[in-house]
């Protein structure tokens, strides 16, 4: 069994080497919104889904721009409530690449910048 005493001197220097690097800037949610759009991608959910609306949320006044389907209200919207159909929604949210890649639950802008390839930016 190790002392914890004798592991602090090596968690600090592992603290020391990981601060000079500076963490990757998130990406603009305007311009992810934008990217996902023009790269096709699908975020498929529903009005009454927390995880949708925290997914949402995550893109903030850009949220207007996503490629959004709503799934729960078939009455109102009989052709997007289709689409989950023919899209085999099983879970909210969804999102779904034009090549029929697919990832369920909240993603975060780096996970969705990073799996739909979005270009750097100058």
């Amino acid at each position: 069994m190790v002392e914890i005493s004798k592991l602090l001197p090596l968690l600090a220097s592992l603290t020391a080497l990981a601060l000079p690097f500076p963490a990757a800037a998130s990406p603009d949610p305007a311009e992810l919104a934008d990217h996902l759009s023009t790269s096709k991608a699908l975020y498929y959910g529903s009005w009454r889904c927390p995880a949708c609306r925290a997914q949402t949320e995550l893109f903030g006044d850009a949220a207007n721009k996503l490629p959004y389907v709503e799934c729960g209200k078939p009455k109102d919207l009989p052709i997007q409530a289709a689409a989950c159909q023919t899209a085999k929604i099983r879970a909210y949210p969804t999102w779904i690449l034009e090549n029929g890649e697919r990832r369920e639950g909240v993603q975060t802008l780096e996970q969705l910048e990073a799996w739909t390839s979005m270009p750097a930016r100058p």
